[in-house]
């Protein structure tokens, strides 16, 4: 039976078949089921613009209207006569060109059916090259698809079916499908496969090492609706491929619903067993797989069959969808697993589950199967190599890819200018995030009366005072710099060293020139390397020369240059107290020359003078320094505030709910108060320049900022620090009570970091304190102590409170992202899960909490002293563990 001979009864069975030369089917009934599966087009529309990123989905939408447009036309213009015209050899028809249906109703009806389901075919590209393909090249592609390689294979097997005459070569072998698992269904599927090769993967999907990254979907609510509407409409693509309103059309309706049913339970049930919930994209395409494994038999199976069809379709969308994502195929919602391969599953299905006396006389289930696998095939390799040969052609002449700012951007605003207020307001946070200094450029256009109009003015309000607290704090660095350039202009030596080690702190330029040491060497200076006395070293020169009523002295010494050289000096000492430091100011005079002896006495007699003047500069211009160095810590971490908000906008650009959370966080009172905070810590910063401008004789401030990478740091130290930064927030409240350990641990860590976990937990402390004070209407300061101490090769920190303490509830929540206690923009709920991270996470140690409610609360941190990333690691390969092992939570 496999020769090129038409069998009467296979014509007859085939869904085009019944219709004959005077076309004997139900027009009305086709044109019904015609205009159900054009609404299968707004189907595909809300499912690929639900399933890519928002900033695509417009252009998802205009390319489904616009194939539908190009596919109808190029088919009505040639496709139809390639597909129903006189056969060629069983390759291709001819004759039909630019068909008039005047004459026709059936041919008319008949021609509007095949057009849709010309525009299904085509269609199912644009949601799998989504994201990064120009538009007018995919329109090229799809005239490409519609005019020839749709209407030729469809050629192959259904040319019969305007005339019931001409025949295809694979229809002649015996090959069937009944509504278009093949032609319809596999021709968009490997068409979209070669698509997605030539224009290759969207950027960021697949990185060189690691998994790939997901990109999530903009919408599912609305690939959802998609999935529904593609459910209702594929009735009428099965149903109408009966051509007549008769018993048949029961049948399939049957087993297209059991064939989508059970693709989707498939789907959901394995996608439940792999993740450990049932995935949403899953179930659309198992449901969608269903369909089209369900879409070649027809009425030629029993609904037993349909169901396990279905379900092995639901099965085969999940596994060639991994298959996919190993090559490195990106498929942007899943159309080749679907249509590509749930085609040819459902087309070679129907071999194995047809009814024996659906088999053509003659042939049997083996030899009907050989043909079938071998008309797959054969559709595969002619779409896919027409395909991929045809677009590697027009590449050549014409960019099918849009270029990455394009693509970045994306294709809503970059090719059809469609852009949203919301689209607005995170392309400028996202400019203004990676901004080193926020401009008013980034403001948004005002919307009021909306949602996203309160959002867009809370911002634009946020961007200008960041702009003005930027404005002012230049002026204020501007203006301490200026200080700076005056004292390190000076043509005195200044030298500023430690009064214990003798290390040098800054030297100023005079000292430089003098000495022949460059700016970035003096750090390794010392006293003793500079000057040499004769009481020797710094020790006993401090000891022996210093009158302990002045704290000044002026001696007699030799300056040590770079070169080795040297050159006698007259130099004044002072004691002195900077930002915490025990100093000693140190200003030289070079006594070379002879000629100059007599004027270099004079100015030695001077010296002194100039020297108390010096001391009584170092501890005047301690305090207002002290005052600034904090106002702008306040505004950094004020600022990092603002970034990390920014931030947090931009990853949450779709959701209502987060955005109006973010809104009223930033019109709560607390964000008010910490603008006026910053503005007041600007003013104090300028008051505290302009105490330290008119002081005569000013000197130069050294600051050493600390590290932000990993360092060995002093853990009390930075317990000091911290207390001192939070001060503003619990003074007020309780007293601090320091019990560090005396060997002044060190250890790797990331001194901000764990700077940021201190603070938090000492306001935390002062805040409890507080709540307790009003609710029992006391004025009494609480009680805050902190404990520094070696245990277990390791540093053991606690922070203890006398504040209200927390119920057990509390305490087994507390490390959970966002959960807090406190009132509506009072606290994020990030603070402690951010401690945890930095702890357990970054430095490899442990936090335990023991809490009494009412009486108080106790934290307990330990941090390793060995290599942190090295415990880090540890705690890593422990990962797995319950998380009250990392996390220790007790009552008292």
């Amino acid at each position: 039976m496999m020769a090129f001979e038409l069998d009467s009864r296979l014509l007859l069975s085939h869904p085009l078949g019944d219709a004959t030369q005077d076309m004997g089917h139900q027009p009305d009934w086709l044109l019904l089921c015609a205009v159900i599966v054009l609404l299968m087009q707004a189907g595909f529309m809300c499912v690929e613009s639900g399933l890519v990123r928002e900033k695509n989905s417009i252009s998802v939408a205009v390319k489904n209207l616009a194939d539908l447009l190009v596919s109808v036309a190029s088919f009505w213009v040639i496709g139809f006569s390639i597909m129903f015209g006189s056969t060629v050899l069983g390759l291709f028809g001819v004759g039909l060109w630019l068909p008039d249906f005047a004459s026709s109703d059936s041919l008319a009806a008949f021609f509007v059916f095949q057009a849709v389901f010309c525009g299904t075919a085509t269609t199912i590209v644009s949601g799998a090259v989504a994201e990064r393909m120009r538009f007018h090249g995919y329109l090229i592609s799809c005239v490409c698809i519609s005019a020839l390689i749709y209407p030729i294979v469809g050629h192959w097997v259904w040319a019969s079916g305007i005339n019931g005459m001409s025949a295809g070569w694979l229809e002649a072998l015996g090959f069937r499908d009944f509504a278009g698992s093949t032609v319809v269904h596999s021709v968009g599927g490997w068409a979209a496969l070669a698509s997605c090769i030539v224009i290759g993967p969207r950027m960021g999907r697949f990185q060189k090492s690691g998994p790939p990254r997901e990109i999530q979907p903009s919408n599912l609510t609305l690939a959802y609706l998609g999935a529904f509407i593609l459910f209702f409409g594929w009735f009428g693509f099965n149903c109408g491929s009966t051509f007549t309103a008769s018993s048949e059309i029961a049948p399939v309706a049957v087993n297209t619903l059991l064939g989508a049913c059970f693709g989707g339970l498939a789907a959901m049930l394995l996608s439940s067993f792999r993740e450990g919930v049932p995935d949403p994209r899953s179930i659309i395409n198992g449901l969608l797989g269903g369909l089209v494994g369900i879409t070649a038999s027809g009425s030629m199976i029993d609904p037993k069959s349909a169901a396990l069809i279905g379900a092995i379709s639901g099965v085969v969308v999940l596994l060639a969808d991994l298959l996919l994502i190993r090559l490195k195929v990106d498929d942007a919602v899943g159309a080749i697993a679907v249509h590509g391969f749930c085609g040819a599953w459902g087309t070679i299905a129907l071999a194995l589950f047809i009814r024996a006396d659906e088999l053509a006389p003659g042939l049997s289930r083996w030899d009907f199967l050989a043909v079938q696998a071998f008309g797959v095939l054969a559709t595969f390799g002619f779409v896919f190599v027409g395909t991929y040969l045809l677009l590697r052609t027009v590449g050549v002449f014409y960019q099918l890819r849009v270029d990455p700012e394009t693509e970045r951007l994306g294709l809503n605003v970059a090719e059809h200018k469609a852009s949203s207020r919301l689209l607005d307001l995170a392309v400028s946070m996202d400019a203004a995030s990676r901004m080193r200094k926020l401009d008013p450029s980034c403001k948004v256009q005002p919307e009021y009366g909306t949602a996203i109009g309160d959002l867009v003015d809370s911002y634009n309000k946020m961007v200008d005072h960041i702009c003005h607290d930027q404005s002012a704090l230049a002026e204020a660095t501007e203006r301490a710099e200026s200080l700076t350039a005056i004292l390190d202009d000076s043509p005195n030596e200044i030298v500023i060293v430690h009064a214990d080690s003798g290390q040098v702190f800054s030297l100023n330029r005079g000292a430089r020139t003098n000495l022949q040491w460059d700016e970035d060497e003096f750090s390794e200076l010392t006293f003793d390397s500079i000057f040499e006395t004769e009481f020797g070293e710094l020790k006993q020169f401090r000891l022996s020369a210093f009158d302990d009523q002045t704290g000044f002295t002026q001696q007699s010494a030799t300056a040590v240059r770079k070169d080795g050289s040297t050159y006698p000096a007259s130099i004044s000492v002072q004691h002195a107290e900077f930002l915490g430091n025990e100093v000693l100011v140190v200003l030289a005079v070079d006594m070379t020359s002879q000629a100059d002896l007599k004027e270099r006495l004079h100015a030695a007699e001077k010296m002194e003078a100039v020297g108390q003047l010096a001391a009584g500069i170092a501890h005047e211009i301690n305090t207002p320094l002290q005052c600034m160095s904090g106002n702008i810590e306040f505004l950094q971490d004020f600022q990092e505030n603002v970034q990390k908000t920014l931030q947090l906008l931009v990853e949450n650009k779709s959701d209502d709910a987060e955005i109006q959370e973010i809104t009223n966080k930033l019109n709560s009172d607390r964000w008010e108060r910490l603008l006026g905070e910053s503005d007041a810590a600007i003013a104090d910063t300028q008051e505290s320049i302009s105490r330290v401008v008119q002081i005569v004789g000013a000197m130069r401030v050294l600051s050493h900022p600390g590290q932000s990478g990993k360092a060995n740091t002093s853990v009390n130290e930075v317990l000091r620090n911290s207390v001192a930064i939070s001060r503003g927030r619990w003074k007020y409240a309780a007293e601090m009570e320091l019990e560090l350990c005396e060997a002044e641990p060190n250890i790797d860590c990331h001194a901000n970091e764990l700077s940021q976990v201190f603070c938090n937990l000492f306001v935390n402390a002062a805040d409890a304190i507080g709540e307790k004070n009003e609710v029992s209407s006391s004025s009494e300061l609480g009680r805050i102590l902190v404990t520094s101490s070696l245990k277990d090769d390791g540093v053991l920190i606690t922070v203890g409170d006398t504040g209200n303490g927390m119920p057990e509830s509390v305490r087994r929540r507390c490390f959970d992202q966002f959960y807090t206690t406190k009132p509506v923009g009072k606290g994020t709920g990030q603070g402690l899960s951010i401690a945890y991270q930095i702890i357990v996470k970054r430095h490899g140690g442990t936090i335990d909490i023991a809490s009494e409610d009412g009486v108080g609360t106790e934290f307990q941190i330990w941090v390793p002293t060995d290599d942190s990333d090295k415990a880090v690691e540890r705690t890593a390969k422990s990962s797995k563990m319950p998380r009250e092992q990392a996390v220790g939570v007790t009552a008292v």
